[in-house]
């Protein structure tokens, strides 16, 4: 349980409870770091709608965000979502623990194709280097057929996800 005292399944209503309702179909409970949205109704059934986009992608691609997700919640220290993607990469993508540990230190050897390891390193630049980012950047992944809609996507969804792991840590979720 985190600092703030979250809307329990229990008591949700409205909004909440829907959204409730159906992670709890997905999870079989609602999970403590997804309770902490409790607080903004709206903003748990976006995020929500996020989730369940993701869960609906082809297995490459769910693997690749899940890369993703699990290298910035190590660089976050997000403890919740280290064990919950971690749990994915090992249990559905068959990774082991020496391959976690390998790509939070060297992305680059990531178990994905080509578009996807050039969205995985672009995505870890918006984040760690968002001013470096430059019309190369942009320009190498149109390259490789990339839209200008995936590249926003992908730094948009980058940059949730360290907002996430942020908001998880502070109120110790």
């Amino acid at each position: 349980m985190g600092l703030l005292n979250t809307v329990d399944e229990n008591t949700a209503t409205g909004v909440l409870k829907e959204v409730y309702t159906e992670i709890k179909s997905m999870f079989g409970e609602v999970p403590d770091g997804l309770k902490m949205w409790s607080f903004n109704p709206e903003a748990l059934q976006s995020y929500w709608s996020d989730i369940k986009k993701g869960f609906a992608k082809d297995s490459e691609t769910q693997k690749f965000e899940t890369i993703l997700r699990y290298i910035i919640a190590e660089a976050e220290a997000c403890e919740t979502c280290i064990g919950f993607n971690a749990g994915m990469l090992i249990n559905m993508f068959g990774m082991t623990q020496d391959e976690l540990l390998l790509i939070t230190k060297e992305p680059t050897l990531a178990p994905l194709n080509d578009n996807h390891k050039a969205l995985l390193l672009f995505a870890l630049k918006v984040v760690r280097q968002s001013k470096e980012v430059s019309s190369e950047d942009i320009e190498n992944l149109k390259a490789l057929g990339i839209s200008e809609t995936e590249i926003f996507d992908i730094a948009y969804t980058v940059t949730h996800m360290v907002m996430s792991d942020t908001l998880l840590n502070a109120f110790k979720f």
